[in-house]
């Protein structure tokens, strides 16, 4: 990590470790609240200098998270907030999971993967599509203004959090000279054949939650980040952070 030569460029910058505009604005709107707004917040495409995309070679959300935060936060000395996320179809054994993104093919479109996933489901009856689509949100904090900021808020300081593997969510660890801490959340619902909807992005048109009577694509962003999964993981985050104030 390149702690030393950090400037004060770095140690004002938040990375939100994505390059899909969808997830970045969704962060975006769930994040405007808790960031300081001195930060520069930028994303993987945004950030000055060039980032190169993260291998997800984990085998669970919370594996790959830890990773494209870790890996971020090395290359830039910033802090670092990533995440991994994906639908898991019961009917499909937990499928498409980690390969979400790619369930079509490497450079598969959301059509192409919603085609593929009505397809496999084609002889499923209608009640027996229970689905859920998982978040894992992953900080990665280096010992700079921004990580000691936001350990402050939970009452920590940097050389208190000790060394360990990150196994558990919503605990803090410090690998290297790095402390990551990680959250999940999850949204129950079923896959529907005829896509509804114009908001949302990847499988929404085809994810129907049935307290809210109507798919993810169907509600609006403030709709959708009340319930989402994305949503539940962040505001675990918030609340941890939050927890002294």
């Amino acid at each position: 990590m390149p702690s030393n030569s950090t400037t004060n460029y770095e140690d004002r910058s938040f990375i939100i470790a994505t390059g899909n505009p969808g997830k970045r604005r969704e962060f975006e709107k769930l994040l405007a609240d808790f960031l300081d707004p001195r930060w520069k917040v930028y994303d993987r495409r945004s950030f000055p200098q060039p980032l190169q995309e993260v291998e997800e070679t984990g085998a669970s959300f919370r594996e790959n998270a830890v990773i494209k935060a870790m890996e971020t936060a090395q290359a830039t000395g910033c802090g670092v907030l990533s995440d991994d996320s994906g639908l898991e179809v019961d009917a499909l054994g937990g499928k498409p999971g980690i390969h979400s993104a790619r369930f079509a093919g490497e450079s598969a479109t959301d059509e192409e993967n919603n085609r593929l996933l009505v397809e496999r489901l084609r002889d499923v009856p209608a009640a027996e599509r229970r689905a859920r689509f998982v978040a894992v949100v992953c900080l990665a904090l280096p010992n700079n203004r921004v990580g000691r900021a936001l350990l402050a808020r939970s009452g920590v300081v940097y050389d208190e959090v000790d060394s360990a593997a990150p196994r558990a969510p919503e605990e803090l660890v410090r690998i290297g000279e790095l402390v990551l801490i990680w959250f999940r959340g999850t949204l129950e619902g079923l896959i529907v054949d005829e896509p509804a909807g114009e908001h949302g992005f990847g499988y929404d048109p085809h994810f129907f939650v049935p307290s809210q009577g109507k798919t993810l694509a169907e509600m609006d962003g403030e709709e959708k980040n009340r319930i989402s999964h994305r949503a539940t993981a962040v505001r675990k985050m918030v609340e941890f952070f939050d927890s002294v104030r």
